[in-house]
């Protein structure tokens, strides 16, 4: 009799805490907010590639015909056009340019970006000149422990 009471009470509870979660999450997904709705249809409508600047210059570019591209092209229509018509060194090259890249990703040629390497070069100074994993002579030590045998 006593575990037949639990179970009904411990059904109960399940069953209010979900229906109580559902009316939540349906009440997420409607808004009557009708600025809400404008707001979320004009991101919808959005220009292919957003809204950043990106890398078109026809004379970089001549892969393939970029006027041909859809409005804010991006690296990724790029190099799909330039695979679909070209030879594997065309998308290579293709590959590698700044053509469709955001413009502040353009000329980093595909290393770290300045911030980073100015992190990097601090924890070279603060660890006496060497990189960090060298300068805690952990492996050395650990090495020299296992051939002095």
């Amino acid at each position: 009799m006593r575990r037949g009471v639990v179970a009904f009470v411990v059904t109960v509870v399940l069953g209010a805490s979900g229906i109580a979660t559902a009316g939540i999450l349906s009440a997420a997904g409607s808004s009557s907010d009708p600025n809400d709705k404008a707001e979320a249809n004009e991101q919808d409508a959005g220009v292919h590639g957003g809204p950043k600047e990106r890398f078109h210059q026809a004379g970089a570019c001549d892969l393939t015909a970029v006027s041909s591209l859809p409005g804010n092209w991006t690296h990724g229509d790029y190099v799909s056009t330039v695979a679909a018509n070209g030879t594997p060194a065309q998308i290579q090259t293709a590959a590698h340019s700044d053509c469709g890249k955001p413009m502040v990703s353009v000329g980093h040629g595909g290393g770290p970006p300045a911030h980073a390497l100015k992190h990097m070069a601090a924890g070279q100074a603060h660890a006496g000149g060497i990189a960090e994993d060298e300068g805690s002579g952990l492996r050395a030590a650990s090495h020299r422990s296992t051939t002095s045998s």
